[in-house]
């Protein structure tokens, strides 16, 4: 089973070592999680691409430390080659002053000496993806090996016996797996050990390969391996194998079926042959801790050499493989080793460890460090969206929610927008009658559930209920004989129970109300949503499901697929996934779709099937938004195409190219206290150093804390309410930096959540989301800053920007964050694996120049977050796997300003 955030199970890969709401990411459907078609090709990148962005400022200092320093030695036995920061060093063997011999901006690791000694194999993103590469151990005659164009990292570099070839393994995001590769020095590649394809259909078959390493004799080949899903709950069994390179046939070497030592039973890995062949050493998970074994391959002896070690990454990201590069001494009495921030010697026989003591200069370039100077908005409270606008019938109206109300005004702004009722329980989806006279819409609490309503648009007369029973209803629209009103209906305890809410397809009913009065009518029970919607035959409507859009026969129920429109899903799901949204034209010759926050026109004609897939080039489909897309409609009868970002609504003819645009703009009263309080006598825990104050004023003005001091220190003016508060320990507000707020209801929102208004209990003033899954995280900062929803300040990055993007250019990138920046008005926004290194710097280069600040996700990757941290990247959310870090990371992080 392919994990995404689960009730009981996270993502796949590494979100298992975090809490289930940590990655803002969503649960996903049966569909979704597979997928719908096979992944495309790896992409190939021409020769001579190079990192976009240029370095502003530099960073230098001296360290003797390397923290998870990857090595080779010459086969002479004289030099070493070891990676510091993302640059590559040499210095001799007995230790001494480190020479660089690859340093900027690109990200390279994990050199490795060529059996001849004349040229080291190394992992770069010099090209803008990861790619091998090779170069003389003087940093000359660097030329590229591998010519992958994606963000599938790279790692553990290996030579073939005969130097012809360097293997080395790839991580593939979509099946949370990693696979080996053969890369012959003349650009073929082989795969040595493939991942199989859709691994949810092969019953737990997914088959990992790292860490390979060949017998001088050219005869062998062992490598770490493990079969099934990776889950960090407890420590993955990597076993350790060995293919005849002439037969292709595996032998497990450990664990031993009849003896598996103590420890975790099968967590063994990096493993590494010794000259002659007869000794491997490798490294296993140990009583918490990483130990080195020595194994006689003869006799099957074995034993510990070193205990601990550098801490393995077994529950992390493998990019830079479980454990450091290593080596033997060209006798095989000695192992060259780096951990813990050291490179040391340790003897075979005896086990006994002697440092090489070393020095390096460290001179990184890094990019602009994003800064900005990023302020609380005051003033009148204006809503960053405008949830389900649609046009009337005529297009001279629209209809939209906003903050909790249904508000109607002319299409092209020329008047202020209106509430159409009068007030009463929150309302949303607002929809057209066809005779554009009346309003349909929903309205829905958590004490209280919902009802389906009429108003009319002139309200010359109240809103009419059509719905007997209060539930959970949805997406109201009305047949297109205007007697019925059709709209989706859950359970409220069903809605109250569910944890996180994500996509808009849920187990639900296809209920009809006949707008005249009378007892609903239920008419398909499925999962199943989006807004109900007509083509050509009015007998039928339009919904989603599983497979794609559907019609529906309002008479018998039975439903039939009319179209499935796939496109670019998370980087955790393998091939394309249905859409967000999508509507079907009123002639049922076109659709509209919105995936990975973009808008798409999809021609159905001469398409009996109905399925497109946007991953693909054609001329059936184009995209039609640049920023993005957060509600799509037809109008006009299927002549005008509309949709809205933030609180801007687009329009734009079947046929057109550039859209017209409106504000749509609704503001109300921010919620600013009044008058002056004086808290006097308590305990204050204040923010100046440690500084404590036991018997404390402290005056509030308004929404300003104005003075804390000593009991009359300062003077209290005479119009303040002077509340006793002794006994009392008065903090600061604790501001809650990475917090994701998953809890709330989304679309139809929730005026009274209790995630936010359990935060402000527990003294937490401000709870920042660094991804909040989707928009409904901005409306819900707009209802607390206007007093309609009570909780902590919920400032937040909005979406996260994923790979689902597929940035093609730095243009691309800026349009989306203007999105950010200009509709949404956040300035903080949140890079997660968005894509190769030259995508990722294209993000960093578009927040400094429209002056945002981005952090960054972390993935439990130690390279990515120091490549992001040398990119400029304001921030990371989270740890670096490594421990402990030595001098260069401390040092390095420190005077990034990161």
């Amino acid at each position: 089973m392919k994990r995404g955030i689960l009730l009981a199970a996270l993502l796949a890969w590494p979100a298992a070592a975090h809490d289930p709401g940590e990655f803002g990411l969503p649960t996903l459907s049966p569909a979704a999680q597979t997928g719908t078609s096979a992944a495309a090709p790896p992409r190939a990148q021409p020769p001579g691409q190079t990192l976009p962005m240029k370095p502003s400022r530099r960073i230098s200092f001296e360290t003797n430390e390397a923290t998870w320093a990857s090595l080779s030695l010459s086969p002479d036995g004289r030099t070493i080659a070891f990676d510091l920061l993302g640059d590559l060093y040499v210095m001799p063997v007995s230790g001494g002053r480190a020479k660089p011999i690859a340093q900027g901006m690109a990200f390279e690791t994990q050199p490795v000496f060529s059996p001849d000694g004349k040229w080291l194999a190394f992992v770069s993103d010099r090209s803008g993806a990861e790619n091998l590469w090779v170069m003389r151990p003087d940093g000359s005659d660097a030329r590229q090996v591998s010519f992958r164009d994606d963000d599938t990292p790279l790692t553990s570099p290996a030579w073939s016996a005969d130097g012809g070839a360097v293997y080395a393994t790839r991580f593939l995001p979509d099946r949370n797996a990693y696979e080996l590769w053969q890369h012959m020095l003349s650009g073929a590649a082989e795969l040595i050990a493939p991942v199989p394809s859709n691994p949810d259909q092969g019953g737990g078959t997914t088959r990992h390969a790292i860490g390979a390493n060949a017998s001088r004799d050219g005869r062998y080949l062992y490598f770490a391996a493990l079969v099934g899903g990776i889950n960090f709950d407890s420590v993955p069994e990597w076993t350790l194998r060995r293919r005849d390179l002439a037969t292709g046939e595996e032998t497990v070497i450990l664990p031993e079926p009849a003896n598996r030592r103590g420890g975790a039973a099968g967590a063994f890995f990096r493993p590494v042959v010794s000259p002659d062949g007869k000794t491997l050493a490798y490294a296993t998970r140990r009583d918490g801790g990483t130990a080195l074994h020595v194994r006689d391959l003869e006799t099957g002896a074995d034993r510990m050499l070193a205990y601990p070690v550098q801490r393995d990454l077994a529950e992390a990201s493998a990019w830079q493989d479980l454990f450091p590069g290593y080596a033997f001494t060209p006798d095989g009495k000695v192992l060259i080793v780096g951990g813990n921030g050291r490179i040391e010697r340790i003897d075979i026989a005896s086990g006994a460890r002697t440092n090489i003591a070393f020095a390096a200069k460290v001179n990184a370039d890094l990019g602009a460090l994003q800064a900005p100077d990023i302020r609380q908005e005051t003033g009148p409270v204006r809503a960053r969206l405008i949830q389900t606008p649609e046009l009337s019938p005529d297009g001279r109206t629209l209809a939209f929610s906003a903050l909790g109300r249904v508000y109607v005004m002319p299409a092209d702004g020329s008047a202020k927008p209106r509430c159409l009722t009068g007030g009463g329980d929150p309302e949303f989806h607002p929809s057209w009658s066809p005779d554009g006279k009346t309003l349909a819409f929903v309205t829905w609490t958590a004490k209280g559930a919902g009802h389906v309503w009429t108003a009319p648009l002139d309200g010359a007369a109240p809103p009419r209920r059509l719905t007997a029973a209060a539930d959970y209803y949805t997406s109201p629209a009305f047949t297109p004989d205007g007697a019925a009103v059709l709209a989706l209906r859950s359970p409220q305890a069903a809605r109250l129970l569910t944890y996180m809410e994500f996509g808009n397809q849920r187990q639900a009913t296809l209920v009809s109300l006949p707008v005249a009065g009378g007892a609903a009518r239920d008419i398909l029970t499925d999962t199943m949503g989006g807004k109900p919607h007509f083509a050509a035959s009015p007998g039928e409507v339009y919904l989603q499901f599983a497979d794609g859009l559907n019609a529906v026969d309002l008479a018998t129920g039975k439903r039939r697929r009319a179209a499935s429109i796939v496109g670019p899903g998370y980087y955790f799901i393998e091939g394309a996934v249905p859409v967000d949204d999508m509507r079907i034209s009123p002639d049922g010759t076109h659709a509209i779709a919105i995936i990975a926050q973009q808008l798409h026109l999809v021609d159905l004609r001469g398409n009996a099937e109905g399925r497109v897939d946007l991953l693909k080039p054609g001329p059936a489909h184009r995209q039609l938004s640049d920023a993005g897309a957060d509600f799509l409609e037809w109008a006009d009868g299927g002549r005008t195409i509309t949709w809205a970002v933030g609180s801007t609504f687009y329009r734009m003819p079947l046929e057109g190219t550039e859209p017209t645009t409106t504000e749509m703009v609704v503001e109300v009263p921010r919620d600013t206290p009044s008058g002056r309080l004086l808290l006097s006598g308590a305990r204050a825990i204040t923010m100046n150093g440690d500084a404590v104050i036991e018997d404390a004023d402290i005056l509030v003005d308004g929404d300003r804390i104005a003075a804390v001091g000593a009991r009359g220190s300062f003077p209290v003016p005479p119009d303040a309410t002077v509340r006793d508060v002794r006994g009392k320990t008065i903090v600061p507000g604790f501001v809650d930096t990475h917090d994701h707020v998953a809890d709330v209801r989304r679309d139809v929102l929730d005026m009274a959540p209790w995630g936010p208004a359990e935060r402000l209990a527990y003294g937490i003033t401000t709870a920042f989301d660094p991804s909040t899954l989707t928009i409904d995280g901005l409306a819900y900062e707009d209802l607390i800053d206007a007093g309609l929803a009570v909780g902590s300040r919920m400032p937040s990055t909005g979406p996260a920007l994923f790979s689902f993007n597929r940035f093609e250019s730095l243009d691309e990138v800026r349009a989306v964050l203007r999105r950010y920046r200009d509709h949404y008005r956040t300035f903080n926004i949140k890079q997660y694996r968005a894509g190769s290194r030259r995508v990722r710097q294209w993000i960093a280069m578009a927040a400094q120049e429209l002056g945002m600040l981005a952090t960054t996700e972390g993935a439990l990757s130690l390279k990515l977050e120091l490549s992001q941290i040398i990119d400029g990247y304001g921030g990371s959310e989270h740890a670096f796997p490594v421990t402990p870090l030595g001098r260069d990371m401390v040092e390095f992080a420190a005077r990034s300003g990161s």
